[in-house]
């Protein structure tokens, strides 16, 4: 079953043994995977909106996991990028750290590590998306909300307080009109010449 408050998942692997594996693996821990066999399936699926973990292993036919990398990054410098090889060295993790991947494991690797691993980016990551979640709301609400405010109060002012025009200029039922000035404090007698 899918555990919603985790992070989907993108395996990337030639190898469909390790692909399947993988997205067995994660499946039995909620995760919700997606298996591709190259990058270039996988970077049409990855889009701006993509907020979740990708797996991908390095040595590939067309697109490397490098080259890979560096188009993920392209969409999105904050998406965590695991890297795993068979034939890594320490010059090829270096240079995948450098890239902006978030880790690099040579296979065979333990796969409760790279489990733990991905539990904490998914973490990192909701509370990422969490937290620009409750920006953009809440600034555009109160943008939302000052803007209402002031075209109410601009049209009491220029009407002197009159609902009646207030209504008609803003086409507001005068019940709607009484609620939005309740909820924003409105003294209409402050607008009466």
């Amino acid at each position: 079953m899918v555990d919603e408050s985790k992070c989907d998942i993108i395996v990337i692997d030639d190898e469909e043994d390790v692909r399947e594996s993988l997205k067995q693996l994660f499946s039995l821990e909620g995760f919700k995977v997606y298996a591709m066999a190259d990058a270039k399936e996988a970077l049409g699926f990855i889009s701006t909106k993509f907020h979740g973990v990708i797996i991908s292993d390095i040595r590939m036919p067309e697109m490397d996991g490098l080259t890979f990398l560096k188009e993920v990054k392209k969409l999105n410098k904050l998406l965590p990028v695991i890297l795993i090889t068979g034939h890594g060295d320490i010059k090829l993790a270096v240079k995948s750290i450098k890239l902006g991947a978030t880790d690099f494991l040579e296979k065979p690797f333990n796969p409760n590590d790279l489990v733990n691993q991905v539990k904490v980016l998914s973490s990192q990551r909701q509370a990422v998306i969490e937290s620009y979640k409750g920006l953009e709301t809440s600034s555009l609400k109160k943008m939302t909300d000052d803007f209402e405010k002031n075209r109410i109060c601009y049209s009491l002012e220029k009407h002197e307080g009159s609902i009646l025009s207030v209504m008609k200029e803003l086409k507001l039922p005068r019940r709607t009109l009484n609620e939005k000035m309740a909820k924003y404090k409105i003294n209409r007698q402050l607008f009466i010449s």
